[in-house]
């Protein structure tokens, strides 16, 4: 498993523009971006991006509101973004549906 290190702030970025070039020259490009989860005023996603040959995921959070604009991960987590590997695996689940009667 490949390690990729990125701050929290270039995890941001990443997120916000869609792409960005890192000083080392590497392109990441956004794969999947998530859904906002509300944690109360917290909110986090998990964004899938890649660097062309590998797949990760990671995710960024913010606090606030639409109504007093949103304060990023980044101006309170100055660390490293938990970034891991990932790769794409299709699924077969199985769900209970209602039976429906046959008309009269």
């Amino acid at each position: 498993m490949t390690t990729l290190k990125l701050t929290v702030s270039e995890l941001e970025d990443l997120t916000i523009e869609g792409a960005i070039t890192m000083k080392s020259g590497a392109e990441l490009s956004v794969v999947k971006d998530g859904r906002w989860v509300s944690e109360g005023k917290f909110e986090s996603k998990t964004v899938i991006f890649t660097d062309g040959e590998r797949h990760y995921r990671g995710e960024v959070m913010r606090e606030g509101s639409p109504f007093t604009d949103y304060t990023w991960g980044s101006e309170w987590d100055g660390g490293s973004a938990d970034i891991e590997e990932v790769t794409q695996v299709e699924r077969t689940i199985l769900v209970w549906e209602t039976v429906k009667e046959a008309d009269e």
